[in-house]
């Protein structure tokens, strides 16, 4: 992932306080896994298992079974109640207050109440990965065991979708306990996961212990993934490490908010023109690129929100489909024309050339970058790409160096385009009043009102087109062929509903 691109999902994240290490007891000493179950997973331990400290991605993908959050997100995006049974906002849009479910406990049979959500909360604003989708709240409070209050600097009509959150206990020794299907367990210096007596569903699970096995970097995972050691991981096949699972695997992919995407500089050269941008918006195949680039591992759109969301607007984006002949006649309303002799398009005796930047290290989006460059070409407009390494790349968008560049970004659950659009990560240097204010009233509408917010901004998008999705990288869950099927991966839980997995008894 662009680190730089990644900024404002991970920016601003304090250091937190000494954790225990994976290598300490996070719990009582238990009786020992069973050597029966062969279904396995590994972990990281050179970093963190804390849920709301860990940076590790192996570790947090544990988290889906040992926590909760008061919401968790569908594969449509959609805010589910998990500890949390309503959230509703007050008449201002700037507070909320959150009722929990009843009868939730910790593993050791602690009964939830709001006040271990204010502290779960207020700890993950501190610092560490969701410290920044949490930025906008100002405020967060218990004002009993079963309410929970919070208040918000600016409105945001979607915000249950950020509250999938993991909800702990925290401990003076260990790892916090959790309200999860499993909790952490050791046998001597072997850690694992056992299902949690205490949970309502666990009698359904498909496995009572899971052993844990260690792997520091992608290459031992893969190599522990091949040897059976580890017998479900995830990846994205856009990763030049995918490419190193070759056992025999069954796959499962589950959308995610990880959006591929060009970007235009609007501040100077031909890219000024709005005209321009939407033609070069209409020069991208999608559906070409997430089939051929990406084996078919995402989705096409054509709008900076998931195609699968309830609030993606099909006229918006139809308004920016891959469409050459529409394309060029953007380009002829612009003043564009072609030459006979050498086929290039021409406005004020100036050919139209541009500068494709792109980064080295990641085949797929160089490959999406020359998909491009050959649909641009065919339209009449010489281009150049600039393919530079990462060093290179980020201070080429720092300097404005570019007429357009493929970029990454992995937006927060609720598709908040700010930081795209108007904010830190604005490199095209786009100015729009008109949509700053489009997006900050979709951002705070609610209900039915929301519904008509977005189909508003996303034409007012469609129509400056200040970037051009391409699409939305899908993830992907890998198990050993056999060992279970009815797999329902979430971008939160890859092991989302695993009492209705399909097993094979072999592998119990």
């Amino acid at each position: 992932m662009l680190a730089v691109l990644l900024a404002f999902s991970l920016a601003g994240c304090a250091e937190p306080s000494p954790l225990p290490s994976p290598s300490e007891t996070p719990g009582p000493t238990p009786t020992p896994a069973p050597e029966a179950a062969r279904f396995s997973l590994g972990y990281d331990p050179a970093a963190s298992l804390h849920p709301l400290a860990g940076s590790s991605q192996v570790n947090q993908e544990l988290t889906g079974l040992v926590y909760q959050g008061l919401y968790e997100l569908d594969n449509c995006f959609a805010p589910q109640p998990v500890l949390a049974s309503s959230a509703a906002p007050g008449e201002d849009g700037l507070s909320w207050r959150v009722t929990l479910k009843g009868g939730a406990v910790f593993s050791d049979g602690t009964p939830l109440t709001a006040h271990h959500a204010a502290a779960s909360l207020n700890a993950a604003r501190a610092g560490g990965p969701y410290a920044a989708r949490l930025a906008g709240i100002t405020a967060v409070a218990a004002q009993d065991d079963a309410t929970l209050s919070i208040a918000l600097a600016a409105p945001n009509g979607s915000l249950p979708a950020l509250l999938d959150v993991p909800i702990v206990l925290e401990r003076e020794e260990g790892l916090p306990l959790g309200t999860g299907y499993y909790q952490y367990e050791s046998a001597g210096e072997r850690l694992y996961l056992q299902a949690n007596p205490r949970h309502s569903g666990a009698a359904a699970l498909p496995y009572a212990a899971i052993p844990l096995t260690a792997v520091s970097g992608a290459d031992e995972r893969i190599a522990a993934f091949d040897s059976g050691a580890v017998t479900a991981v995830t990846t994205r096949f856009s990763s030049p490490y995918a490419l190193g699972y070759s056992s025999s695997y069954e796959t499962c992919d589950y959308p995610t908010t990880t959006l591929l995407f060009v970007g235009f500089r609007c501040s100077g050269g031909p890219c000024q023109s709005e005209a321009v941008r939407r033609a070069f918006a209409r020069a991208i195949d999608r559906a070409g690129t997430a089939q051929a680039l990406l084996s078919g591992h995402a989705d096409p759109a054509c709008l900076p929100i998931s195609p699968l969301h309830r609030e993606y607007a099909g006229k918006a984006a139809a308004l920016l489909d891959f469409d050459l002949e529409q394309a060029a006649a953007l380009l002829a309303e612009a003043g564009y024309e072609r030459n006979e002799e050498d086929g290039l398009l021409y406005r004020h005796r100036a050919a139209l050339e541009v500068t494709l930047l792109v980064n080295s290290d990641n085949e797929s989006r160089q490959g999406a970058a020359e998909a491009l460059a050959a649909s641009l070409a065919e339209l009449g407009v010489a281009v150049r790409v600039d393919t530079l390494p990462w060093e290179g790349y980020t201070a080429a968008l720092a300097a404005g160096k570019f007429d357009l560049y493929l970029g990454e970004v992995t937006l927060t659950g609720d598709f908040d385009p700010a930081p795209l659009l108007t904010g830190a990560l604005n490199y095209g240097r786009h100015d729009s009043w008109e949509l700053a204010q489009a997006v900050d009233a979709w951002r705070g509408a609610q209900g039915n009102d929301r519904i008509r917010a977005a189909e508003e901004l996303w034409i007012r998008f469609a129509q400056e087109a200040p970037i051009a999705p391409v699409c939305f990288q899908r993830g992907s869950l890998l198990v050993r062929w056999g060992m279970a099927s009815n797999l329902q991966p979430t971008r939160g839980n890859p092991f989302y509903r695993m009492e209705e997995w399909t097993t094979t008894a072999a592998y119990k």
